[in-house]
């Protein structure tokens, strides 16, 4: 598969994730993209549901308006 195209889908893949209506657990997440979204979630509320940390939909979207606008944190392999 293409770089462009693989990048594209796991991106796609993130976008999705927030359309859950009750959240986002932090496992749902790819391994390489959980330290920069536990970078950015520092000080917000969270909450545990079935013994995984959850985040919260608005949460969740400010963190990709912040990719989309900054980029990651932390570099992140796509391949």
């Amino acid at each position: 598969m293409h770089t462009v195209d693989l990048i594209s889908r796991r991106i796609n893949t993130l976008v999705k994730l927030a359309e859950r209506k009750d959240g986002v657990f932090l496992t749902d997440l790819r391994k390489e993209y959980r330290a920069d979204l536990q970078n950015f979630i520092v000080g917000e509320t969270l909450g545990v549901r079935d013994g995984k940390v959850i985040i919260g939909r608005n949460t969740y979207k400010r963190w990709l308006q912040k990719i989309k606008t900054c980029g990651f944190d932390y570099d992140v392999k796509f391949i």
